[in-house]
């Protein structure tokens, strides 16, 4: 399976035929078209703030006939037909497998809790948290990790990737709370932590 990465916390992901999209938000249509993902099987929103959930693009994905999955404080915002996922839903979108998680957003600069925020685990091998960083109860080999935000810092990346028992961490959400990804490959480096690092640039692929 193929993870493209995009601003923020947008990722594609391709398997055989079936492509998905998680969180194309503001800072990804800031740079981007829709059109440059390609033909998508399926849009999942983790939560709804704009870096993450771009509203103004929702009207063209439906007018494809891309189906939409976000959690319910999310979909309440859409105004369109979307598929409403709860804590341990399970399906399919074409050859995947997804089941939703929902784990707490980061804090807010305020200390205030963030709203509903759903996570996707992905073929049981890839897990993108949204704008979470703690999760009890599940472990996956390949985490998209938050490394920065309102309440985030490398070392909680580094202590969700303990806590999910992961093996390779791909660096995320550092564009708006702006951070250097290199300094998670920097410090697993000089202090032994034994992860992959796999730093991508926008439009940067990599198979796992």
């Amino acid at each position: 399976m193929k993870v493209t990465k995009y601003p923020q916390s947008c990722m594609l992901i391709e398997k055989n035929d079936t492509v998905i999209v998680i969180d194309p938000g503001v800072v990804f249509s800031e740079q981007y078209d829709i059109d440059d993902l390609g033909e998508l099987d399926a849009v999942l929103y983790t939560h709804q703030h704009a870096d993450h959930c771009d509203v103004d693009i929702i009207d063209r994905f439906v007018d494809m006939d891309i189906p939409i999955y976000a959690n319910k404080n999310t979909a309440a915002l859409l105004d369109h037909d979307v598929t409403v996922v709860a804590d341990g839903d399970e399906w399919n979108i074409g050859e995947f497998s997804v089941v939703a998680h929902e784990l707490a957003h980061c804090l807010m600069a305020d200390g205030s809790e963030g709203p509903q925020n759903t996570g996707y685990l992905i073929e049981n091998c890839f897990f993108h948290p949204g704008d979470g960083v703690s999760i009890e109860h599940l472990e996956v080999d390949n985490l998209a990790v938050p490394i920065a935000g309102p309440s985030v810092s490398i070392k909680d990346a580094f202590d969700f990737a303990r806590q999910v028992q992961a093996k390779t961490l791909i660096p995320i959400h550092y564009d708006v709370f702006t951070e250097n990804p290199q300094l998670l490959a920097k410090f697993n480096e000089l202090h032994k932590l034994g992860f992959t690092i796999k730093v991508l640039d926008n439009e940067e692929s990599t198979e796992i």
